[in-house]
């Protein structure tokens, strides 16, 4: 006859032992990215891959032919038909017009979507200005077109991307003799 307490020790190694002897549980799976939350964000890279190139038919592609622009200040909003900013992205310049984008969000309802994202524009490697944009894009048969860009512009205050943080640095004057 055996004991409570041989049997509480017997009992517990015998858990113990199956536990040790499971075969270990496989990594779970990352999830996928959504192929539509993909051709959203494909859309806007466009078109900043298009201001960078100074292509604006590559930018005109991702735009709807009403799309418009906002921007939403410290006095209102205003709109502009996207023709003119289209056709300023394709005019010859000296610096690029490069403006990262990170931090985005997407939200998707059938031919519906909106990305939301922080950006910083920069005329060359110089930084200009700052804010966040609102995408509000239609899934046409051809794919994501942006129907409307919103966006805020500030110079105080601001976020950088990734890797391209001030630093603070200023070049010290050299000493005259």
């Amino acid at each position: 006859m055996k004991t409570p307490l041989l049997q509480t020790l017997a009992t517990t190694a015998t858990l113990i032992l199956l536990t040790a002897c499971q075969p270990e549980s496989p990594e779970p799976e990352a999830p996928q990215p959504d192929p539509e939350e993909a051709a959203v964000v494909a859309a806007v890279t466009q078109l900043f891959d298009a201001m960078r190139a100074g292509d604006s038919e590559m930018a005109r592609a991702v735009f709807h032919p009403d799309a418009r622009l906002g921007r939403a200040g410290e006095n209102g909003i205003s709109f502009s038909p996207a023709d003119g900013f289209i056709e300023s992205i394709g005019r010859p310049r000296d610096v690029v017009y490069d403006e990262p984008i990170w931090d985005w969000t997407v939200q998707i309802d059938g031919r519906l979507a909106h990305m939301w994202t922080k950006y910083a524009f920069y005329l060359g490697d110089d930084f200009s200005h700052c804010g966040e944009e609102s995408f509000q894009m239609y899934k046409s048969d051809t794919g994501w077109q942006i129907t409307q860009l919103i966006d805020t512009s500030r110079r105080e205050d601001c976020f950088y991307p990734p890797g391209r943080e001030p630093t603070g640095e200023t070049e010290e004057p050299e000493p005259e003799n």
